[in-house]
C-alpha cells in the first residue's frame, strides 16, 4: 500500500471515532468542576467559584514539552473554600503560544484526586502482588525515610539501585553514594538521546541541562519557518494534543510548508497536516532514509559549504583502524586540495570531500578517505529501487521526496524526536536515528532557521554548579543491573560525560530478575507503574525478592504493591518550577512556576528525600565544607543561579515577583551554536561518522539490517504502540479520572486496533475480545498473553499490524477509577538479554516494537 491520502478527513474521523472526543469532554465534566471538596465529597449541591488569582505554572510532567500555563484559583462563595478550578494559556510562552491541552486540565483535577497519597505507607505482609493485602500501616514520611536509611546502611553501593530520571537531586545522591542510577522514565528517549550526543553535543556543552529534559535532548525544530518536513512516525496520537507543537505546525501551514509522513497508522495529525502520507511497512523506515541519503549524495544535492565548515564530511578516516584522524582536543585532520597535504580542519581552506590519500602522520604510514567519500560508498547500493520493495513505498516517491527536501533546504527538517509506530524502537532504531541525523546534516538543516534549532545562552545548573564537591565522588560499581557496562559507547557517556544519560531500555527488569546482588531498589518516579515497563511480570518477580523496595509517588499504584515503603510525593502544581524552553529554543527563555497550594498531607519532596539520605550516608558531599554540619547543607535552589546568570533577576524569588518570564528575542544566529557546542571545539562540527561504533564491531555509518524478529506462522502482526492524546504514558493522574477514562473508552483507546480487512480474515467484529501473544521463541520466560477488546478501523492502514495503547493496564485495587482498567502492552514485549542485544545494537536501546504477535478470538 503506497499512499492512502485519497481517503477524506471526514471519513477517517468517522472511522476512528475521534469525532466523539469533543462531545465527550463536555458531557463528562472533570471532578474539579463538580461539587467536591479536596479528598472527599462536598455537602453542597454545586459550589460557585469566584476567581481569586492566577498562578504561573509549568505543565512539566504531562509531556516533555513543558507548556507554560496559568492555574486559575477560585473561591466557593458558600463555603469559602479556595481551590484550583481550571487552566489558562500563557501567550508569552514561545513554545505553547498560549495554548494548553486536556492533560493540563487533568493535572488541575488531580490536585484533588481522592486517591492521592497523603501519608507514607509501610508494608507488614509478604509481597504477593496486587491481589493480596500488603498490610499497610501509615507512618510519618520523615520516619519512613529514616527506616530506609537504616536498611541502606547495611548494604554496599553495588547492592543499591536508584531508579529515577537524571536530575540535579538524583544525580547528586547517586554520585555521592557511588551507586548506579537507572530509570524507566527517560529510557524511551534513549536512542535519539545517544545519537544526538554522538553527532552533536558530546562531550557535554555548557548549555544543555534541565531539571526534567535529558541534557542532550535536541527537540527544537523551527516548524514555523520550515518549507519541507519528512516525518517518520512522528505523527503519533499523543501529539494530537501537544499544545507546544500544534501551534507551530499551524504556523508552518500558513507559510506554505510541505509535510510528508511515513506511518502504518494514520492519525488526525496526518489528516490535518500531511500533503503526502505513505503506509510504510513497520521497521523499514531505515531503508527509506538510506535511499534518501543515496539520492541526495549521488545527485550532489548536498550543501557543500555546510559540510565543509560545520560537519566532519572532510575529516579523514584511517582505513585500517576505521577511526577518524584527530588531535587529542578532537580537531579533525583533512586533506587540503590546494597544498596536497594533511592539514587541521581549523586551518584548511580547501578540504577534499572525496578521494583516497596516502601520507605519513606522527611517524605512521596511513591510507585514509574523507567521511563524505565513505558515506558515498556505504550508501551507493541503497537506491530508491532497492528500498521500494522493502518498505513498500514507490521508488519514484522516495526519489521525489529526497530531491524536493534538498531543494527546500536549509528550511527543511526531518524531526527526530520521540516517535511512534514507524520505527522509533526497533533494533534498527539507532541506525534510523543516525541516518536521519545525516539527512539533516547533508542539507545544512542543523542549527539554522527552518531546521533543527539548538538551545543557547541559558541553563538550569546542576547542584555541582552551585557547590563544588569537596573531593572527587567515589567510583561507581563496575557493573549494574541495567547492563550498561556491556555497552562501552553508552557506558562512557554515562560515566565520563553525562550522568543523566538514560538507562538501557528493557534491561533493568531483566537484570534484577537474573541477578540477586541488588538488595535495595528506590524509585523516584513519581508517575510510573508496572504498566509503563516492558514484560512487567519479570520485574514483579524480581521485586518480590528484594529486601527493600521504595516508591516515591503521587499514588499507590501497581508498583507500590511490590514495595516495602511508599512515600507520598507533592503534586507538580504544589512545587515551584523553573524551566528552559527546549521545544522552541529560537530565543533564550526562562519561565517560572509558583506553588498553587501547599500539600494537604505529609508529602515530602524529592529534593528533601535525596538530601536527607545524602546527609545520613555521605554528608561530606552534601555540605559546603565537607563537615557534615546540617547548617552547611549545599544550596539546593538551582533557579537562583539560572535567573541571575542571564540577568533576569537577582534570585528566583525576585524572578517570580517580576512576572516569572524572561526571554531574549534577538535574531537566531545560524550555525553559531555548532561552533560552540559541536565536536572539536573551537571548530565545532556535526559528526556523520561515529567511530565509537567501529570499536564495538558495528558500522560507523548507517547500513541496512533486517529486524531482529521475523514473522513465523501465526505470529505475523507487527506490534505498534502509541499513546492517547489525553493522558501521559502511564500516569494515574489521568486514567484515575472518570472523565478522561470515558473519553478514552468512547474513542476505543481501551482496545487494540487492527484493520477491517485483517479483522474479517480473523472472523472478528468490532468490540470482540481477543488474545494477543508474543512468540515464545523470543519470550521464553514468564509469558503473559494479553486479553483485550479489538477495534476495527481504517486508521490502521496495513493488514499486518496491530496497534496497542501504552499507559493503561492498571491493577491497583485502591485506585477507584483506574483499577482493573485496560491491558498492558508491556506484557507482549520481551526483556532483553544484553548478550543478544549487543549483536544488533551498540547502544542497548529500542526494541520495544520489534515484536511480531498472533491474534485470536478470546
Amino acid at each position: 500500500m503506497d499512499e492512502a491520502s485519497k481517503l477524506s478527513r471526514r471519513s477517517f474521523l468517522k472511522a476512528a471515532g475521534i469525532a466523539g472526543a469533543v462531545p465527550a469532554m463536555t458531557a463528562f465534566p472533570f471532578q474539579n468542576l463538580m461539587a467536591a471538596e479536596p479528598f472527599g465529597k462536598h455537602p453542597q449541591e454545586q459550589p460557585k467559584f469566584t476567581v481569586t488569582r492566577k498562578v504561573p505554572q509549568i505543565c512539566s510532567r504531562a509531556c516533555e514539552i513543558n507548556c507554560a500555563v496559568k492555574v486559575v484559583v477560585g473561591k466557593d462563595a458558600k463555603t469559602g473554600m479556595e481551590r484550583a478550578i481550571t487552566i489558562e494559556g500563557w501567550p508569552e510562552d514561545p513554545v505553547s503560544k498560549g495554548k494548553y491541552c486536556i492533560k493540563a486540565m487533568g493535572y488541575v483535577d488531580s490536585l484533588y484526586d481522592p486517591d492521592r497519597l497523603m501519608v507514607a505507607l509501610k508494608r507488614t505482609n509478604p509481597k504477593k502482588g496486587t491481589d493480596s493485602d500488603p498490610g499497610w500501616v501509615t507512618v510519618k514520611s520523615a520516619d519512613a525515610v529514616n527506616d530506609i536509611i537504616a536498611v541502606m546502611k547495611k548494604h554496599s553501593p553495588d547492592q543499591i539501585l536508584i531508579a529515577s530520571p537524571g536530575n540535579p537531586f538524583t544525580n547528586k545522591l547517586c554520585k555521592s553514594l557511588g551507586v548506579i542510577r537507572s530509570d524507566q522514565r527517560t529510557e524511551c528517549f534513549g536512542t535519539h538521546y545517544y545519537i544526538n550526543c554522538l553527532t552533536i553535543t558530546n562531550p557535554p556543552n555548557n548549555v544543555y541541562s534541565s531539571t526534567y529534559t535529558p541534557s542532550h535532548h535536541l527537540p527544537g525544530y523551527d516548524y514555523d519557518m520550515s518549507k519541507y518536513q519528512i516525518w517518520f512516525g512522528y505523527d503519533s496520537f499523543s501529539k494530537s494534543a501537544k499544545a507546544g507543537m500544534i501551534p507551530h505546525w499551524v504556523e508552518a501551514r500558513k507559510n506554505g510548508v510541505k509535510v510528508v509522513m511515513f506511518n502504518p497508522l494514520r492519525t488526525p495529525i496526518a489528516d490535518g497536516f500531511a500533503d503526502h502520507y505513505y503506509s510504510i511497512k513497520p521497521g523499514t523506515d531505515l531503508a527509506v532514509a538510506l535511499a534518501i541519503i543515496q539520492t541526495i549524495v549521488s545527485n550532489k544535492k548536498y550543501n557543500v559549504d555546510f559540510l565543509t565548515k560545520y560537519s566532519d564530511a572532510p575529516a579523514l578516516v584511517d582505513l585500517n583502524t576505521k577511526q577518524a584522524l584527530k588531535t587529542k582536543e578532537g580537531i579533525f585532520y583533512t586533506w587540503c586540495k590546494t597544498h596536497k597535504q594533511v592539514e587541521l580542519s581549523t586551518t584548511c581552506h580547501d578540504p577534499a570531500l572525496d578521494g583516497t590519500f596516502k601520507f605519513t602522520l606522527e611517524g605512521k604510514e596511513i591510507t585514509a578517505k574523507p567521511v563524505m567519500q565513505l558515506l558515498t560508498e556505504a550508501t551507493a547500493s541503497f537506491t530508491p529501487e532497492w528500498a521500494a520493495p522493502i518498505a513498500e513505498v514507490k521508488a519514484s516517491a522516495i526519489r521525489k521526496i529526497a530531491l524536493e527536501f534538498a531543494a527546500a533546504a536549509p528550511y527543511a527538517v526531518v524531526p527526530t524526536n520521540k516517535r511512534d509506530a514507524a520505527g522509533p524502537n526497533y533494533a534498527n532504531s539507532w541506525r534510523l536515528r543516525h541516518a536521519l541525523a545525516i539527512v539533516n546534516t547533508l542539507v545544512g538543516g542543523i542549527d539554522h532557521e527552518g531546521g533543527l534549532l539548538l538551545l543557547h545562552d541559558v541553563k538550569i545548573p546542576w547542584l555541582e554548579d552551585l557547590a563544588k564537591p569537596v573531593q572527587p565522588y567515589p567510583p561507581l560499581p563496575p557493573k549494574g543491573p541495567d547492563f550498561r557496562h556491556e555497552f562501552p559507547v553508552t557506558n562512557d557517556i554515562y560515566r565520563q560525560k553525562d550522568f543523566s544519560a538514560p538507562g538501557h531500555y528493557g534491561m533493568v527488569g531483566y537484570g534484577l530478575y537474573t541477578n540477586d546482588n541488588v538488595k535495595v531498589v528506590i524509585y523516584g518516579n513519581p508517575h510510573r507503574g508496572l504498566f509503563a515497563t516492558i514484560q512487567p511480570q519479570m520485574l514483579e518477580a524480581a521485586l518480590a525478592k528484594k529486601e527493600l523496595v521504595v516508591d516515591w509517588n503521587l499514588f499507590l499504584d501497581d508498583l507500590g504493591y511490590w514495595c516495602d515503603y511508599v512515600l507520598p510525593a507533592p503534586h507538580q502544581f504544589e512545587e515551584p518550577k523553573l524551566d528552559v524552553r527546549t521545544y522552541y529554543p529560537k530565543w533564550a527563555c526562562l519561565i517560572g512556576g509558583a506553588p498553587v497550594q501547599n500539600p494537604h498531607g505529609d508529602q515530602i519532596g524529592w529534593g528533601a528525600v535525596t538530601a536527607k539520605i545524602g546527609m545520613a550516608l555521605a554528608p561530606k558531599y552534601w555540605t559546603t565544607d565537607g563537615s557534615g554540619d546540617p547548617k552547611k547543607l549545599i544550596p539546593m535552589n538551582t533557579g537562583d543561579v539560572a535567573v541571575k546568570e542571564v540577568g533576569a533577576a537577582a534570585n528566583a524569588r525576585e524572578f517570580m515577583q517580576k512576572g516569572a518570564f524572561w526571554i531574549d528575542k534577538k535574531p537566531y544566529q545560524n550555525y553559531k551554536q555548532i561552533r560552540e557546542q559541536g565536536w572539536g571545539r573551537p571548530d565545532g562540527r556535526v559528526r556523520m561518522y561515529i567511530d565509537e561504533f567501529a570499536k564495538v564491531d558495528h558500522s560507523p555509518l548507517p547500513i541496512w539490517a533486517p529486524r531482529w524478529q521475523e514473522t513465523e506462522g501465526d505470529y505475523k502482526f507487527s506490534l505498534l504502540i502509541t499513546r492517547a492524546p489525553w493522558y501521559m504514558h502511564a500516569d494515574p493522574n489521568f486514567i484515575n479520572n472518570a472523565a478522561i477514562k470515558q473519553i478514552n473508552n468512547l474513542n476505543h483507546m481501551d482496545a487494540v486496533w487492527i484493520s477491517p480487512t485483517a479483522g474479517a480474515k480473523l472472523d472478528l467484529k468490532d468490540g470482540d475480545e481477543v488474545i494477543l501473544e508474543a512468540n515464545p521463541k523470543y519470550m521464553p520466560q514468564l509469558r503473559r498473553p494479553v486479553k483485550a477488546k479489538v477495534h476495527l478501523t481504517k486508521r490502521i492502514t496495513r493488514d499486518d499490524c496491530v496497534l496497542a495503547f501504552h499507559g493503561i493496564g492498571h491493577r491497583a485495587k485502591n485506585l477507584r477509577v483506574a483499577k482493573d482498567y485496560g491491558y498492558r502492552d508491556g506484557d507482549l514485549i520481551p526483556q532483553k538479554d544484553p548478550m543478544m542485544s549487543k549483536k544488533h545494537d551498540p547502544l542497548g536501546m529500542g526494541w520495544v516494537e520489534d515484536v511480531y504477535i498472533r491474534i485470536r478470538k478470546a
